[in-house]
């Protein structure tokens, strides 16, 4: 009986000290893994992508251009910024969705794991609103959304973090191609019109048969031409730059596909570090040219 229950004893210790040491390991390979330029790169993409005055700007611009285009075109105009209102459900969206994923990729680098659903609440009124998306951008939208809900609840997030960047990857792309065409097919060929119309404006005043050649007059509408040229091409250098914040979150976000095996070592760390720091000189140059 004595000997019965010494080595019932017996194997209960081992049971005992077989799982601490297995808790230990996993918590030694959790602990001990680095997340710092995973982190590091998922904020700053996550304060990047949520520039909003590019959708600002564009949805004002046909107030702008009510100052130097003819009273004919004013119904035009303001059928064309109702359009753009309705539109603006769209850009707000994609950069909403790309904000959050990276927020959220933050929070997991960092262990503040807690219940998503905000995007899930509101995603599908927000999605019937986005008329300028197309199914198959609406679906990447949709999918990044819903990954970032189920990574974010779950336990261990080197396992999460890994198996978000892969499931994750593809829609990101496709999100953020979506941004992309937005920007450079609509916004910045609309300020490219809107440059070529405002220098037609200063030149049919300054150079029309029955305008006084008063120095002083033309001097000021010279000055006034370039002055206002040069706040439109402000615009456009923003909206090129903000392309290029895009394009250094879409390739770091590849990047660490291709190595998500190595993601929470020292190893990737290092070799991330390239595109952590391209994307903040990217960033650095948004913000330089707004002021």
């Amino acid at each position: 009986m004595t000997c019965a229950l010494n080595i019932n004893v017996i194997g209960i210790y081992r049971s005992f000290w077989t799982a601490f040491g297995i808790f230990l390991l996993a918590s030694c390979v959790s602990g001990c893994a680095s997340f710092r330029e995973v982190k590091a790169f998922a904020a700053l993409s996550s304060e990047a992508a949520s520039y909003e005055e590019l959708t600002r700007d564009y949805v004002a611009a046909p107030d702008r251009r009510k100052q130097y285009q003819p009273e004919k075109f004013h119904g035009e105009l303001e059928a064309q910024k109702m359009r753009r209102e309705a539109q603006r459900a769209s850009l707000d969206l994609l950069q909403q969705t790309v904000t959050d994923y990276m927020q959220g990729l933050a929070n997991l680098a960092s262990g503040n794991t807690h219940t998503y659903d905000k995007s899930l609440k509101e995603l599908s009124t927000n999605l019937s609103r986005a008329t300028l998306l197309t199914s198959e951008e609406k679906e990447a939208v949709g999918a990044l959304s819903t990954l970032l809900a189920r990574a974010i609840t779950a336990g261990y997030r080197l396992h999460e973090l890994r198996r978000l960047v892969r499931d994750a990857n593809q829609p990101l792309q496709h999100v953020i191609q979506a941004m992309r065409k937005i920007v450079e097919k609509g916004m910045i060929a609309d300020l490219q019109v809107e440059a070529a119309l405002l220098g037609r404006y200063y030149d049919n005043f300054m150079y029309a048969p029955d305008s006084p050649m008063e120095p002083v007059a033309m001097a000021l509408a010279r000055e006034a031409r370039t002055e206002s040229l040069g706040r439109v091409n402000n615009r456009i250098r923003s909206a090129q730059s903000y392309i290029a914040v895009l394009d250094k979150i879409a390739s770091g976000h590849q990047y660490l596909y291709e190595y998500r095996e190595k993601i929470g070592s020292n190893e990737l760390d290092e070799q991330f570090k390239p595109y952590v720091a391209d994307l903040r000189m990217a960033f650095r140059g948004l913000l330089d040219v707004l002021h």
